[in-house]
């Protein structure tokens, strides 16, 4: 897209989205907003109890988009590129596997009225991976209290996930199969990426990563 200044890299725990975005924004000498993981009190809390930490942990993380975004100035005025590792829409798809009913519908209440007013994303990479890839990304790569993560909420992430990008999209998606590349240090499959963004019409499309650069499709 020749015209998109605003992309937003994202995809489940353990898919390199921020390495990927610090990449990108180096390569198209644009800046990065990255999501401040790290100033959530119940993150860790949410990891060792799902069930007790999980509303807690989404309502802080909801806040903390919201604060980060409405920073931002309006996309159509940027002169670079703006490129983020995060969506706001993000917190539900992890509302809809970490909530209990009556928790979804007072998170899903309260994203309702601050979504309309959130900078909507030009283009959305969405890095893919299979379960067990995410897993050994994050055993070797995650923070402490993110490892022995519990493969079969893991799985229904991911569901979430491609529900959320593959059938309910509101943004032009490119779908990025992640498993066997690794951007950071694969320049031809990198440089095929930035090609296949800049490519993209609109709608949604998927990339393959390949020796040759890959294939859009």
């Amino acid at each position: 897209m020749k015209n998109a200044r605003y992309l937003v890299v994202e995809g489940p725990i353990g898919v390199g989205k921020t390495n990927l975005a610090r990449k990108l924004a180096a390569r198209l000498e644009g800046r990065t907003v990255l999501e401040e993981t790290g100033e959530n009190p119940f993150l860790k809390l949410f990891y060792s109890n799902r069930k007790k930490y999980g509303f807690q942990a989404q309502i802080s993380f909801l806040l903390a988009r919201y604060i980060q975004q409405t920073r931002l100035v309006h996309p159509d005025l940027f002169t670079s590129y703006l490129i983020s590792d995060f969506l706001f829409g993000r917190g539900m798809i992890f509302a809809r596997v970490s909530l209990e009913p009556e928790e979804l519908v007072l998170y899903r209440r309260l994203m309702e009225q601050l979504d309309p007013r959130m900078p909507s994303p030009d283009l959305v990479v969405y890095l893919q991976a299979s379960t067990g890839v995410l897993l050994d990304r994050i055993n070797r790569f995650g923070r402490n209290f993110e490892r022995d993560m519990d493969r079969i909420w893991l799985e229904e992430l991911v569901d979430s996930y491609n529900s959320w990008f593959l059938r309910d999209r509101q943004y032009p998606v490119l779908v990025v199969n992640t498993d066997s590349v690794d951007f950071l240090g694969d320049e031809d499959s990198f440089e095929g990426l930035v090609e296949a963004i800049q490519a993209h019409s609109g709608g949604i499309h998927g990339f393959n990563p390949l020796p040759n650069k890959g294939l859009l499709i």
